[in-house]
């Protein structure tokens, strides 16, 4: 069972413009939704409120401050470590994994948690309002995170080249 952080990012660190993709990649969306499927997902309540409900065929988690929200399409928490503390085992007893989907404040929060970030790291700068934690110079930057696998990517369908990048944590030898 592993905890990844999955998001696509502008070259300037942008992830989102409001409550908006600032840009549009089908392969992108094509490669989450088959790596989220039939997984566990772990977001904000910004995020869930940005997609509209629960994502389909996946176990959905909110994580929120505000104690009176509920929706009967997603499992809510007050927190990371209660939502982690619950959905871990679950995970793990399941052979799932929990991806954290967003948005900013959570994939900040999770960071000493994840074993690995998958990134579409897209090769234009955005405009935006919502940026990934430790982004800078083009590359993902944390402590004890290192870039596993590289897969570069360009479809007809999007006018931006991109690359889908594993970042592993590494392990004290």
């Amino acid at each position: 069972m592993k905890v990844i952080a999955i998001a696509a990012v502008g070259r300037n660190g942008v992830i989102g413009r409001g409550s908006e993709l600032p840009w549009d990649i089908p392969e992108d969306m094509k490669f989450f939704r088959d790596s989220t499927r039939g997984q566990i997902v772990l977001m904000g309540r910004k995020t869930y409120d940005s997609l509209g409900k629960a994502l389909p065929a996946r176990r959905n988690a909110v994580i929120t401050r505000n104690g009176s929200w509920s929706v009967s399409d997603a499992e809510v928490y007050a927190d990371l470590s209660t939502a982690l503390n619950v959905l871990k085992p679950a995970a793990l007893a399941q052979e799932k994994t929990v991806f954290v989907i967003g948005g900013a404040e959570i994939y900040t929060l999770s960071l000493p948690f994840l074993d690995e970030v998958w990134l579409t790291e897209i090769d234009s700068d955005f405009e935006g309002d919502v940026f990934f934690p430790l982004y800078r110079e083009g590359r993902f930057e944390a402590e004890g995170f290192v870039r596993a696998g590289v897969r570069e990517q360009s479809d007809s369908a999007s006018p931006f080249h991109y690359r889908f990048c594993v970042y592993q944590r590494s392990r004290p030898k």
